[in-house]
């Protein structure tokens, strides 16, 4: 995995007409939906190479970069979902007017900022809107989160119906699973004696993505056997 791959991903979302009234707040357009198909200039065939259109298409769709997106997932790490995390940490550092050496500390913490996309993934799936919006702004200001990845997200939580759509789910379940944090002791309910609601919920959502892959590698091995 490369980190220019998100980049290229990032450049078809531009084709895909979405309102933004706030800096990563996103709407479809006014008689868009997940699959409507857009045209778009693949000059350097970045579309073409990354698998997401046949040679000779001129058209992608939400629910085609959603995919793409969830294909370079599985083998993605956090950091690659993230870009500038030193620029955004200095500016929570001079917001608050902390000193050089402050500066310091806080360019060389780690944030919680795993948990805050991973808690946003949650919070998404569960179709809590309000939770989900301000962890993607959490994201997006103090993690550095791809800002086209935001976007697309946005459009995710703002229009809630897309939430049901199994390819949505899927990527979701993805990018909680790249950001999940080592630590899941929070997300135990000890009053229930089990997780809370929310992580049960990612845990089956997790069950069934793994379901979808594993029966075509068992049916590619009973072909070779016979």
């Amino acid at each position: 995995m490369t980190l220019g791959i998100f980049e290229e991903i990032e450049r078809l979302i531009e084709y895909i007409p979405i309102d933004t009234d706030a800096q990563i707040d996103g709407n479809f357009a006014k008689g868009v939906s997940i699959d409507s198909h857009f045209y778009f200039k693949d000059i350097d065939g970045v579309a073409v190479r990354l698998g997401v259109i046949k040679p000779g298409t001129n058209s992608v769709s939400f629910r085609e970069i959603v995919k793409l997106f969830s294909k370079f997932l599985k083998d993605a790490k956090i950091q690659e979902l993230v870009v500038a995390q030193k620029k955004y940490s200095k500016n929570v550092s001079s917001n608050i007017g902390r000193t050089n050496d402050d500066y310091n500390y806080y360019q060389n913490m780690h944030f919680p900022s795993k948990s805050v996309l991973f808690d946003f993934c949650l919070a998404a799936l569960d179709g809590d809107t309000f939770d989900a919006k301000l962890y993607l702004a959490h994201s997006f200001h103090l993690l550095g989160l791809r800002r086209g990845l935001a976007i697309l997200l946005s459009v995710i939580v703002n229009e809630s119906h897309l939430r049901l759509d199994n390819d949505v789910r899927n990527l979701l379940t993805l990018v909680a699973m790249v950001s999940e944090p080592s630590n899941i002791d929070v997300y135990f309910d000890v009053q229930n004696g089990g997780f809370n609601r929310r992580y049960v919920n990612y845990l089956k959502e997790m069950q069934l993505l793994n379901t979808l892959t594993v029966p075509n590698n068992n049916k590619k091995k009973k072909i070779q056997k016979s």
